[in-house]
Formats: C-alpha cells, structure tokens, sequence
C-alpha cells in the first residue's frame, strides 16, 4: 500500500469530501466557544477551556435523539480553576463518568498523574489507564486499572518501566493492553495484571537525542485482532506536517526484534500532528484525531484501509486540541474530547457535530461501556 502524503493545506483537495476549492475559514463551526490563550509546559501547547456552561446543555440544535451509550468515561488533566503556575499537571487528574450521555458527570477517581488514555475491558469487569507522569525525560509514567465504579485501584504497568505511556486499547479476546510509550518511542504490550509485558516496536534510542525527536513519538494506538494487525501513529511536531500512521501485524516476523521488524506498513504521512485511533474490523474503517494547524489539523479524520488505494475523509473540524475518541458503531457515532474542555459526538458518516458536555477541564482519553 503506498502511503497517502500531506505536504501542505493545499494537498487538502485530495481528501475525499473536499471541493478542490475548500475555504475552511467559512465553515460555520457548531462549537464557536472563544478560547485563551495556550499556556505551555512540557507536555504540550494547550487551549484554556472555555467557560463553564450547565451540564446537559446541547449547544448544537436541531438534533434527533440519540440512543446514548449506557456509560462514558473520559479522563481530565486538570481543571481550568485550578491553574495557578506554569506547572499546572501535578497530580490533579481525574477519571470522570457520565451515565446520560453527557448530561451530569461524576469523578470517579482522583490524584492522577497526567492520565491520558483509557479502555474498559468487558470481560474483566474493569478499566485500564495510562498515566503520562510529571516529566517526559524520566521513567515515571505507568498503567493502571480499577472497577467501573473507581475501586479496587491496581497499578499494572510500575514507574520506572515507561516514560511518557499516551493511548491504551484492549484485546479482551486474548486479555492483553496494547498502549504507546511516547518519549520511549515504542508500542508496547502486557497480560492485564502487568505480566509478560514486551515492547512490539521501537522507533528510537532513548539513550541519545532520538528522544528529543518527536517524529519517533508513538502516540494513538487501535488494534484488529480479527485481522492480525495493529495501528499506531507517530505525531511529529507541533503543527508540523509530518505525522505518520503505521501498520504492523500483531505476531511479530520470526528473525526480528522491536527496533528492525520487517513488516511494518506506513500508510499516511504528512499529517499535521495525527493523535489517538479507533478502529472498525468489520468494515476495515480507521478513524484519528489531529490537533494540528488549520485547516488540516483540530480535526477528526476516518480512512477506509482494506485495500491499497485508502480514502480519507474529514468528518468533523474546528476542535479546541482533539486527544481521545471513541467509536460506537451501534449508534453510528464518534465521541472526540479535546484539551478546550469538551466532549463532542459526530456522525461516523460525517456531520452532526455536537457538544454532550462542557466543562473546565483539559480533556484526554474516552471510552464506552
């Protein structure tokens, strides 16, 4: 499969539902929310969320009903009215639940260290996340998991095994976490109590300045057990247009290791800052957010990938810096959070962007139940 390239704004024409005369700036944005300005520290450049509204509030009009999920859970960095210094992540994440499809949200659990990505494994009756950490040169990330209510809290994956671990997904047919280590450049995998954990790619050296390149950088993480495959992307700089999306089969070529696997696909490159993944076996269907520049980025994408010709399609844009996203296929709908405090629900088939709820959080990871 030859990998679709994105050079500049003005490749945008190639994507499937774009006019070669696509002028972003007159699209009406559902979600006009103005935004402050983006403090930085040393994860990433970030939108202030907006101000707070009341929960439940559909700020999008003209609707049907939905069929909403029983449970969503997503995960918070910090709040807005807590931001007081430069270094604003300290330990004030949460894992927050809504069981009305946005209306009212619950914290569930509290004191978490840049949590970032989440899944629920059905089987297991439990939920699993990643833990970015407070420094991005040192070991002191980790995986955690705990019932869908927020107790029994197990640390799976310790501090000192991973540097920056960013999006996690399951594979509760053969019970195993798949996530992406950032600063460790790396895919990785292990049982769901932490055993027979194993790095499945490595796109760098940690112990040179390959670190400090970000264009090594494993992010979103989906996988296809049906198939044997799974999927990672590499984020590239900030706003930098040279994101990529990987492919690899998920039994690693005999003969090979991590660092020099021979059956590694690329299939997109020049994305502006490509994130986090969701998948659809049955239909081959790979969907990602990208919280780059306009009019390419601050987007949610989905691309047919079953055969050597894929097809990109935007679905939505103008997010505040899109992270986490979910797809439910039941309802033919995508749930996207971004940093600017929102969760959004959009049309797997395109439009109908919406916001379920506002908050004043930096929002990351979502899953389902």
């Amino acid at each position: 499969m030859s990998p679709i390239q994105l050079q500049s704004p003005q490749d945008a024409h190639i994507l499937e539902n774009l006019p070669p005369d696509d002028d972003y700036l007159k699209m009406q944005d559902p979600d006009p929310t103005p935004t402050a300005a983006r403090p930085r520290n040393n994860y990433f450049e970030q939108w202030k969320p907006g101000t707070q509204t009341s929960n439940g509030d559909l700020l999008s009009s003209g609707t049907k009903e939905q069929n909403y999920p029983l449970e969503i859970y997503f995960l918070e960095l910090a709040r807005g009215s807590e931001i007081t210094t430069g270094d604003f992540f300290g330990q004030n994440g949460r894992i927050l639940r809504s069981m009305d499809g946005g209306r009212s949200v619950t914290p569930l659990v509290s004191g978490l260290r840049g949590p970032d990505g989440i899944e629920i494994s059905q089987s297991a009756g439990r939920m699993f996340w990643t833990n970015m950490g407070l420094g991005t040169s040192v070991q002191d990330g980790s995986v955690m998991s705990a019932n869908l209510d927020g107790s029994d809290i197990k640390t799976i994956v310790p501090e000192g095994s991973v540097y920056t671990p960013k999006q996690l997904t399951v594979d509760d047919q053969n019970h195993k976490l798949y996530f992406c280590d950032r600063e460790g450049m790396s895919v990785h995998r292990c049982d769901f109590d932490g055993q027979d954990h194993e790095i499945l790619v490595l796109r760098g050296d940690y112990k040179t300045s390959d670190i400090e390149d970000p264009t090594r950088w494993c992010v979103g993480i989906a996988v296809d057990v049906n198939n044997g495959k799974f999927y990672w992307t590499q984020k590239g700089p900030s706003r930098g247009g040279k994101g990529r999306i990987f492919r690899a089969n998920i039994d690693m070529p005999y003969g090979v290791n991590a660092l020099n696997r021979s059956d590694i696909e690329t299939l997109f490159v020049g994305l502006s800052e490509p994130i986090d993944l969701g998948f659809v076996s049955e239909t081959q269907t790979l969907y990602w957010t990208d919280r780059g520049a306009h009019p390419s980025g601050n987007t949610l994408y989905k691309a047919y990938v079953g055969d050597k010709s894929p097809q990109m399609q935007i679905l939505a844009r103008q997010f505040h810096e899109p992270i986490g996203l979910k797809v439910d296929s039941i309802n033919r709908q995508v749930y996207v959070t971004d940093l600017g405090g929102s969760l959004y629900r959009v049309s797997m088939d395109g439009g109908g962007k919406e916001v379920v709820h506002r908050g004043d959080g930096f929002y990351t990871g979502i899953t389902l139940a």
